[in-house]
């Protein structure tokens, strides 16, 4: 539900653009418009209460038992997944996750849609730092929520005149290198703009380099070890973000330098559906029965 509460932030955004939205689900009607009327959801939320949509598009989820979950209408839900359809009715673009809670964000929706960067959104907080290379490091959302695929976003600035490495440079040359390091949090792949090739010392084939600025993104999502649905949530997250690079120019290189930067990241709740906070008391109480913690 999170999702569509994003949705409806770039709604206007997606109908400038050409598109329309519109969200289904196996709840009942009266369920989807008592959400949307609390939220104030504008596009269609389409009911397929016995799955026979959902069914028929081969994206039930098949990893939820039909016991599972009943109170919260688990068993019978699709993959969270968009499925992104040109003005021909066909379906150019997908994209699903196996797990029930994971969806990408309203930015990441709009980036893709659009196909353009997605920015460092003005109300994340951001660390520059200036030292051989300039870095800004933001969000692309105000805060992380649990299981909503969000982006740290590096902007790197080369010092005019030099270069740094990328991937694919022979072995004497240190790449460009970002990690993220957090508790509770899951880092997907690194994307890293095209290169561009480069006669440089010593070596009579062209190497791989960056020049100026570039945007490196970083996926990165919240998991149940820091947010539990039902239950109160930290503040915020401390992230590591550690970028390693080596500079060079004309006439020689530098060695080797790291800067690694603490990101502080907001945390919110997700919009949770009534009666969570019931479900998840009787999950604290199996929780104290058994010693064991329940996901």
């Amino acid at each position: 539900m999170t999702q569509l509460v994003q949705l409806q932030g770039i709604k206007e955004s997606l109908e400038e653009a050409g598109y329309s939205v519109f969200a289904i689900s196996n709840d009942p009607v009266e369920v989807l418009a008592d959400f949307a009327a609390k939220h104030n959801i504008t596009f269609p939320l389409l009911s397929d209460s016995d799955s026979a949509v959902i069914q028929a598009f081969g994206i039930m989820n098949q990893l939820i038992r039909p016991d599972e979950g009943q109170s919260m209408r688990w068993y019978g839900i699709a993959y969270p997944g968009t499925y992104y359809v040109d003005a021909n009715m066909t379906v150019a673009d997908k994209d699903f996750h196996q797990h029930h809670a994971r969806r990408a964000s309203g930015s990441s929706v709009l980036a893709r849609v659009l196909g353009r960067e997605t920015a460092i959104h003005s109300e994340a907080e951001s660390v520059d730092v200036s030292d051989q290379i300039t870095l800004s490091i933001g969000l692309s959302e105000p805060a992380l929520q649990l299981e909503v695929i969000s982006q740290i976003l590096i902007d790197i600035e080369i010092p005019e005149g030099m270069h740094a490495y990328a991937a694919g440079a022979p072995d004497q040359f240190a790449c460009l290198a970002v990690d993220v390091e957090g508790d509770g949090i899951r880092i997907g792949d690194v994307s890293w703009p095209a290169s561009e090739p480069m006669n440089t010392l010593g070596i009579d084939e062209e190497v791989p380099v960056y020049t100026e600025c570039i945007r490196v993104s970083v996926p990165i999502t919240v998991t149940s070890d820091v947010i539990r649905l039902g239950h109160e949530i930290p503040d915020s997250l401390q992230v590591s973000v550690v970028v390693s690079f080596q500079l060079c120019d004309d006439y020689e290189c530098f060695l080797p330098e790291r800067i690694e930067v603490t990101l502080n990241c907001a945390l919110a709740r997700l919009v949770e559906p009534e009666g969570l906070s019931i479900y998840a008391d009787r999950v604290e109480a199996l929780e104290a029965e058994t010693g064991k913690q329940v996901r």
